[in-house]
């Protein structure tokens, strides 16, 4: 494909290393730094210049583009950049990544030919509130039109206990994956689930939740009490989502012109505290030892590890971190932190999962973007309806197909149904000959 990206900030630099190993890539920024970086490590075409200016885009006057991607941190400056690209570049589709909500509800992207808007604010605060349904969980993600779940749960279970996957395998859910010592692989049917493994389950989320007990014996049951670390916009939007009748919430901050702009945003359904006294103090005469889940929103990884080992050493034993840096995400996870991707993993996660997935075959990362689950579903008036269809030929993912509900594991053929979901989870750098399989049915 042909692919312009405006913006090379974090998230341009990721889209556009990951994008130009199979398409042919631009990238357009202000800043010579950022682009001479790029064009050292990825082989691109780039253009310097302010991508709300119309003269930007004269080198590429007539072009045809099967994608243009805004991600620059304006909203303002990439819903301007998606008006001007018209002007000059016959564009089939956009993404644009946004940061105000608001845009989700108006016709604004509708109007200027958006095909996608990804908000990694408010996906990013969806993913800490799916941790009050099910609290034992380190990550609950959904799956495209299906009530269905995919969640990942710490192994906290004594070492003498023996545990496998083959007690997991129903009808209801199974161990699709697992993480152990920093890699991801597809355990066998009656693999033994060792202590701080990583598992992560599909399928009916009541039911994994009615087992998680088996799995960890030490966060808690049930959220009451939470305590989120910064009143930024994201502090301010994961207190927001977290706002229910039987939850108190406290939000800190240090900075007292955010804690008003905090305490004005969610006037009483949030206890606003300036933390400019210290922490200590703040600990004692705050109570904050017994909260059931404390979450650090901080853009800075350390300064969120910090106070998540700080809450830890009080009895907390839910600590949430917001990861902004990949290269962190492996150390939060050893430290026995629940991690949740920042804004701009998330943005780049988001567009990633949409320019991979297609009408056809609907693509979804996890485990900090090692795996993947690919779902293809059946429709009406589709024309594999009473074909029979044979399991994939090698060894690598884990397929299954779910009818009615209920889970089957894809070893051998069957013949399909209407409302049919087909779904296989591998590697991330099988995702290719598996996505062709699946896609070819």
């Amino acid at each position: 494909m042909e692919i312009i990206i405006a913006g090379a900030g974090m998230v341009g630099f990721r889209l556009a290393t990951t994008l130009s190993v199979k398409h042919n890539v631009t990238v357009i920024d202000k800043n010579v730094d950022a682009i001479n970086m790029l064009q050292e490590q990825i082989d691109i075409f780039s253009v310097i210049g302010n991508v709300e200016d119309p003269l930007t885009y004269n080198s590429l006057l007539g072009k045809n583009v099967d994608l243009f991607i805004a991600v620059t941190d304006s909203d303002e400056t990439n819903i301007i950049s998606c008006l001007i690209i018209d002007e000059s570049v016959k564009v089939k589709d956009k993404i644009v990544r946004l940061r105000n909500s608001f845009f989700a509800k108006s016709s604004i992207a509708l109007k200027l030919g958006i095909t996608e808007a990804v908000f990694p604010i408010t996906r990013t605060a969806d993913s800490v509130k799916s941790l009050l349904e099910f609290p034992k969980a380190n990550s609950v993600k959904r799956v495209n039109q299906s009530d269905l779940r995919l969640i990942s749960i710490r192994a906290q279970h004594k070492a003498q206990d023996y545990i496998t996957t083959q007690m997991f395998n129903t009808e209801q859910f199974s161990v699709i994956g697992i993480e152990r010592n920093k890699e991801f692989f597809i355990p066998k049917f009656d693999e033994v689930i060792k202590p701080n493994d990583l598992v992560y389950f599909f399928g009916n989320p009541k039911e994994i939740k009615s087992m998680c007990s088996r799995m960890d014996t030490q966060m808690p049951k049930i959220i009451k009490n939470i305590i989120v670390f910064g009143a930024d916009p994201l502090g301010i939007e994961i207190a927001k989502k977290l706002v229910a009748p039987s939850v108190s919430i406290k939000l800190i901050e240090r900075n007292l012109e955010k804690c008003k702009i905090a305490a004005q945003i969610l006037q009483n359904d949030v206890t606003i505290i300036s933390s400019q006294y210290g922490n200590e103090r703040l600990i004692k005469e705050e109570g904050l030892q017994n909260a059931d889940m404390m979450i650090a929103t901080s853009k800075n990884d350390e300064e969120n590890i910090v106070k998540c080992i700080e809450a830890k050493e009080y009895g907390v034993e839910k600590v949430v971190a917001i990861n902004n840096d990949p290269q962190k995400y492996a150390l939060m996870h050893k430290l026995g932190i629940v991690v949740v991707r920042g804004q701009k993993n998330n943005a780049y996660y988001s567009i990633i999962e949409k320019i991979g997935s297609s009408s056809i075959v609907n693509s979804r990362l996890f485990c900090g973007g090692s795996a993947v689950g690919l779902t293809r579903i059946i429709y009406a008036d589709s024309t594999l309806i009473g074909k029979i269809i044979s399991p994939y030929k090698y060894d690598g993912p884990y397929c299954i197909y779910i009818r009615a509900d209920r889970i089957f594991i894809f070893d051998e053929p069957f013949t399909v149904e209407a409302d049919d979901y087909i779904m296989a989870f591998c590697k991330v750098e099988e995702e290719e000959k598996v996505g062709k399989w699946i896609y070819a049915l």
